[in-house]
């Protein structure tokens, strides 16, 4: 029984080889024919035993060559699974797409850039994954890819409408013989958040290199003003002869009280604006209702008789810092007041609204207004618009813009020349679409 296992096993053993099995077979062959001529049987038994030895021997070797085998056939599975790994974990996404562009194959990374399951991928358009106004350009690229010879590369958003969008650099090539492209996913998302911060910080640099070009203006010129007023009526005085002095002073003095008083009130604006670029947000519940009552009321008491009707909506509250928003209601309204001066019956409305699903709250009057194309420079400091008689810095706006800013919304105007303005701000920004 046993020696029946033994030879089973080498049987076995040598049908895993079968071209050395042939040729031991054709020797012992060549071996019998030769006894079968000379009639040699006196050696039978050693010729026997030296067949068995030979057969021992290729059994070795057979057995040998079977161990290195399964050697490099573990190598081969080890190598074919590291990079196998390498290809589900890899920090990109690879994906497969036939000429229709249907997804055929992915690594776990794609299927997370694209936010679905790996099984359920395949078999999706891939354009399915971009938004609906971007997917003829994705189309295009993919057409491109299939009808060139080289790598191609394009950069675009993953993520259908409503979804935060993943930027991706897709790099693609075409399989010629198996009408396939592959496709490389590279996360881009963090360099263009930095690309966009980039752009904010140039555009905040920009607007504050134009901010200090107006302020060496308005400190060379507007500051200078009145303080040449003041030593020009200074030395005046003190060139009039004693019995002259008397008779003028008072009214010397009087210019020399009002250019101090310009000069007083265009430091504490340009305080103000400075200020506000700085200091800390306190948010908290602000009635905007009130306060634009506390500022009317302080604007009435100035000019009593004079016909002034001011609409405020109910319940108009908000979340924001009160000081700051405070100055804002202030310049708005104090704006409305002064260009509506002009008017028989001037009416200043303060109210809320709804955009693009965001609370916005306007200042409305019924003033001279001003043309659109003029808009942009109404924000700007120290900047007047063509024709403007009323007495101010241009300074408030800019105040308004920078506080809201702060607070993450934005704010701008419309209106008609001659039928009045509207002031709008937000205090968020809107969701995108």
């Amino acid at each position: 029984m046993h020696e029946d296992n033994d030879r089973t096993m080498k049987v076995c053993t040598l049908d895993e080889n079968p071209a050395a099995d042939h040729a031991l077979r054709l020797r012992a062959e060549e071996i019998l024919q030769v006894r079968s001529v000379t009639g040699q049987t006196a050696h039978s038994a050693e010729e026997s035993q030296r067949l068995v030895h030979e057969l021992q021997v290729h059994q070795l070797e057979l057995e040998m060559q079977n161990t290195e085998l399964r050697q490099t056939r573990g190598e081969v599975e080890r190598v074919l699974e590291m990079y196998a790994d390498l290809y589900e974990f890899a920090p990109v996404g690879y994906l497969t797409l036939d000429l229709d562009r249907t997804i055929r194959d992915a690594n776990i990374t794609g299927a997370a850039f694209l936010g679905i399951e790996r099984s359920r991928l395949i078999g999706i358009h891939f354009e399915l994954f971009v938004a609906a106004e971007i997917r003829p350009t994705l189309i295009d690229f993919l057409v491109k890819v299939f009808l060139s010879s080289t790598k191609e590369s394009c950069e675009l958003a993953l993520g259908a409408e409503g979804d935060a969008p993943r930027f991706v650099q897709i790099e693609a090539v075409a399989c010629k013989s198996e009408h396939k492209c592959r496709v490389v996913l590279i996360d881009i998302t963090q360099r263009r958040q930095l690309e966009e911060q980039l752009e904010r910080q140039q555009a905040e640099l920009l607007t504050a290199n134009i901010e200090l070009e107006a302020f060496n203006y308005t400190v060379s010129h507007d500051l200078l003003t009145p303080l040449t007023a003041l030593q020009g009526y200074s030395q005046i005085l003190r060139d009039l002869p004693g019995d002259q002095l008397r008779e003028s002073a008072k009214d010397y003095l009087q210019e020399i009280d009002e250019a101090a008083q310009r000069m007083s009130r265009l430091i504490a604006s340009l305080l103000t604006f400075s200020k506000v670029a700085h200091s800390k947000i306190c948010r908290e519940k602000v009635d905007l209702g009130g306060m634009a009552k506390a500022i009317v009321d302080k604007l009435e008491k100035t000019l009593p008789k004079r016909r002034v009707t001011f609409k405020f909506a109910d319940r108009m509250t908000c979340e924001g810092d009160a000081d700051l928003l405070g100055i804002v209601l202030g310049n708005l309204i104090g704006n409305a007041w002064k260009y509506t001066g002009q008017q028989k019956e001037t009416i200043i409305e303060l109210g809320q609204l709804v955009r693009d699903g965001v609370a916005t709250f306007f200042v409305k009057d019924n003033g001279p207004g001003f043309a659109m194309a003029d808009a942009e420079k109404l924000f700007i400091p120290f900047q007047q618009l063509p024709g403007e008689v009323a007495d101010g810095h241009g300074i408030g706006l800019a105040t308004v813009q920078r506080i809201i800013q702060r607070h993450g919304g934005r704010v701008w105007a419309e209106s008609t020349p001659g039928k009045g303005a509207t002031f709008y701000f937000t205090l968020q920004e809107a969701e995108r679409s």
